[in-house]
């Protein structure tokens, strides 16, 4: 796992890599700074976020809303992430993670551990988030082999 973001400053755009964008929508989430997560998302309507548990939410103004409530009730958290995935063609990108989320100074068996799907695009010059969609927080189920494992 990586080093939790909020131990860097958030960077700005312009992103040069989907992992910029990727690491400014990390360090804006363990800071709860809304204006620095407002830059990682793409000005576009098609944009998206879908929160664990969640109903999809559309368009630049309705994800931030929704970061600006996430945040208001919120204390600096500690995540870390590990890549799982990652695929870069042309002007998209798509990253699968696993998050590990916890509240700062928290011990690690208190992270909840969350899938999560980015989608990056290349825009003015710019990478920027235009999806992300996080699971429910993972719990600890049959493995693989097991005859009661359902996927569905």
């Amino acid at each position: 796992m990586t080093q939790p973001p909020a131990l860097h400053p958030a960077p700005r755009p312009p992103f040069a890599t989907p992992e910029a964008a990727e690491e400014g929508f990390y360090a804006a989430f363990a800071a709860i700074d809304p204006a620095a997560m407002a830059e990682v998302w793409a000005e576009d309507p098609d944009t998206l976020c879908i929160h664990p548990g969640g109903g999809l939410l559309q368009g630049k103004a309705a994800v931030m809303q929704s970061w600006m409530e996430i945040f208001s009730a919120a204390q600096p958290p500690t995540i870390e992430v590990e890549l799982i995935s990652a695929r870069t063609q042309g002007d998209l990108a798509v990253r699968v993670l696993l998050e590990s989320i916890r509240p700062s100074g928290g011990p690690a068996e208190t992270a909840s551990r969350v899938l999560t799907t980015h989608v990056f695009r290349l825009l003015d010059g710019s990478w920027y988030l235009v999806q992300h969609h996080a699971s429910l927080p993972l719990r600890a189920g049959p493995q693989g082999g097991d005859p009661e494992r359902r996927l569905h």
